[in-house]
């Protein structure tokens, strides 16, 4: 009867958190649907070892990303740094009710990377605001990574910055 026991706990307990599937979303909501309406200039990331600031940069779409450095712009990646709130205490709603009830997560991202053409070095800062959803739902917006959507907050505030 124990071991019965301790089985239908583990499964709910495992139903729960299969169920909270993320998704997530760029803020302000007006950047999920920036799109790339300028020249992309020619660029060759330098330090692709940085992964995650790599896909990122790559899925904003600001610059057509080339294999040959000859003529393209250099840019040199920046470690990311990414703050999210001190504990999980927004995903216990989700977790409790197997996915049925939705929360919610902020991460904030420095994301800075440098531009050098010709002899000149040019510096990009940006403040990414990105939202994951824990939510059963989400099962229906596989597609939204964070790399992805990171990649479309840089976007939004490439072109904000850039008016």
């Amino acid at each position: 009867m124990k071991v019965f026991k301790i089985a239908i706990y583990s499964f709910f307990v495992s139903a729960s958190l299969w169920s909270c599937i993320p998704s997530y979303s760029a803020y302000p909501k007006e950047y999920n649907r920036a799109k790339t309406d300028f020249p992309k200039q020619k660029a060759f990331v330098v330090n692709k070892e940085l992964k995650n600031e790599f896909e990122i940069l790559k899925h904003s779409d600001i610059y057509e990303i080339v294999e040959d450095s000859t003529h393209a712009a250099k840019i040199t990646l920046h470690p990311m740094l990414t703050r999210t709130p001190p504990c999980g205490n927004p995903m216990i709603g989700s977790m409790l009710t197997v996915g049925l009830l939705p929360s919610g997560f902020p991460y904030d991202i420095s994301y800075s990377y440098d531009v050098a053409e010709n002899s000149t070095t040019k510096n990009y800062q940006y403040k990414l605001q990105v939202y994951q959803s824990l939510w059963l739902f989400n099962i229906f917006r596989l597609g939204r990574t964070f790399s992805k959507q990171s990649g479309k907050a840089l976007l939004g505030n490439y072109i904000a910055s850039n008016k």
